[in-house]
């Protein structure tokens, strides 16, 4: 199965999920809990410009405008995904785009926070989406990448699971700190957050 093949299925697939995507279980019980351990690190939002890479119908983000974040702008390869997040932010001043996550649409240093959850696994170019979440943060800025986890035997079920989908690649922590690590970040913190299904998150900051 070639990787456009995997990514063009993948995309159909969260397409059709758009609409049904904050209803199910899996919502619940899974990335909401890990929106809410985002949220907690980012801490106060007031006055923040965040970027949410892989957004989804939006949710991390209108969180963050609701409390208080200046700048909001999130990405997404699924049109199907961007229009339900646009229908569910309302009012709040969340801007969404189409784009691949390797090229993002900003200006060099505009960020303070830049996120992806739970997407980093559909991206064909990884080490480059990396540094291009770099190139848009301010300096002293953060970012945050919590993923599905490639480590031991619930990581290697985790990848078999994926490929039936068209999940790309699941990486170790090592693997997504070294990217970091090359595109000029320092990590600053990289652990475990859940373990079924298993999920890190790494943490880094553009050196000032």
């Amino acid at each position: 199965m070639s990787e456009s093949w995997k990514k063009a299925a993948a995309t159909e697939r969260f397409d059709a999920w758009s609409s049904e995507y904050e209803q199910g279980i899996w919502w619940r019980l899974f990335f909401k809990r890990l929106h809410d351990r985002l949220v907690s690190i980012i801490g106060d939002a007031n006055g923040l410009a965040v970027l949410d890479i892989g957004c989804g119908t939006g949710a991390l983000l209108r969180r963050l405008a609701d409390g208080g974040a200046a700048k909001l702008a999130g990405v997404d390869a699924s049109e199907g995904m961007l229009a339900e997040a646009r229908r569910l932010a309302g009012n709040r001043p969340i801007e969404f785009f189409y784009s691949p996550a390797h090229e993002l649409p900003f200006e060099d240093g505009t960020f303070d926070v830049v996120t992806t959850n739970i997407a980093f696994h559909h991206f064909a170019e990884p080490a480059q989406v990396i540094r291009e979440m770099a190139r848009v943060l301010k300096p002293g800025g953060r970012v945050l990448i919590c993923d599905l986890n490639g480590e031991g035997l619930g990581g290697r079920m985790m990848i078999a699971h994926g490929r039936r989908k068209g999940d790309l690649y699941h990486y170790t922590r090592r693997e997504v700190e070294r990217m970091m690590k090359d595109a000029g970040l320092r990590v600053e913190s990289s652990r475990m957050v859940r373990r079924v299904p298993p999920a890190h998150l790494v943490e880094a900051v553009k050196p000032v």
